[in-house]
């Protein structure tokens, strides 16, 4: 049996492990995130979440996605595996640093609340003004990096519900000729309040729409503010919950941000033989 607990970030949801002793070598987490994250067969989740052991920090992150492919970061993830760091003795306080392979992350646990700092987020390579189509309909986007690859799409009202955005997001993700590394695709509005936006999200790597996605909120924070929709401190409303981004500018022009929001533990699992076949 497999030990690991059920968590979610606003509706984005996870199976957490303690790798911190090495058992489990890199094409077993691979495997064992296709197989138990399929939901209804299995656990079922967005993605398999694991610590491990840092010469650098508390811990090292990695995320491993249904698709079996290992993703550089992710926001509710970290914010998960923040929690479940403190919860179950691998880091000794609240206030605790781990590296991603998207860069060196700070989070402060405070119960069910996660604060984090993420790295720095490059605006070197942003495209502002981009322009794709898919079938008869055209699309302007930006593209930014934050730890992972976004594509942000503002639209002026919702063009659809959230599950007919599947394949419009599939579609753009596939792009190669655009993303070479594929992309999440985060379709936005804005949110009817002062400093609010509301994205719907199809994840790289899961292949469909989440409920929720943190990363895909920094991205959409940062395009929103640069582009004068919003100030630096904004709330992002997902399907699953609002994440809450504040977001400053270094000396040497990179963006600097903070993202807030819930690490829900759900459950302590034993993950059966049967659930991986």
């Amino acid at each position: 049996m497999i030990e690991c607990v059920k968590m979610n970030g606003n509706g984005n949801d996870f199976l957490v492990l303690d790798n911190m002793a090495l058992r489990y070598d890199t094409e077993f987490l691979s495997n064992l995130a296709a197989k138990a994250c399929r939901r209804r067969q299995a656990v079922g989740a967005d993605g398999l979440v694991v610590a491990e052991p840092s010469a650098a920090a508390d811990f090292k992150m990695r995320i491993f996605n249904p698709d079996r492919t290992e993703g550089e970061m992710c926001g509710n993830g970290a914010r998960c595996v923040s929690r479940f760091a403190l919860d179950y003795g691998i880091a000794k306080t609240g206030e605790l640093t781990f590296e991603t392979l998207g860069g060196m992350v700070r989070a402060v646990v405070d119960g069910g609340l996660v604060t984090m700092d993420l790295a720095p987020v490059s605006l070197r390579g942003m495209v502002t003004d981009g322009r794709l189509c898919v079938g008869e309909d055209e699309f302007e986007y930006s593209f930014i990096t934050v730890g992972v690859p976004h594509c942000v799409i503002f639209e002026r009202e919702r063009s659809r519900r959230f599950e007919e955005y599947a394949p419009v997001g599939r579609a753009i993700r596939r792009r190669s000729d655009l993303f070479p590394q594929g992309t999440h695709v985060n379709f936005a509005v804005m949110g009817g309040e002062a400093d609010m936006i509301d994205i719907m999200t199809y994840e790289r790597g899961v292949e469909d729409m989440t409920l929720s996605c943190g990363t895909g909120s920094v991205a959409s924070a940062i395009v929103s503010w640069l582009s004068g929709r919003t100030g630096p401190d904004v709330r992002v409303k997902n399907p699953g919950g609002v994440n809450g981004v504040s977001l400053l500018r270094s000396e040497n022009g990179d963006i600097l941000p903070k993202l807030e929001g819930r690490a829900v533990a759900v459950a302590e699992i034993s993950i059966m033989p049967e659930a991986l076949l």
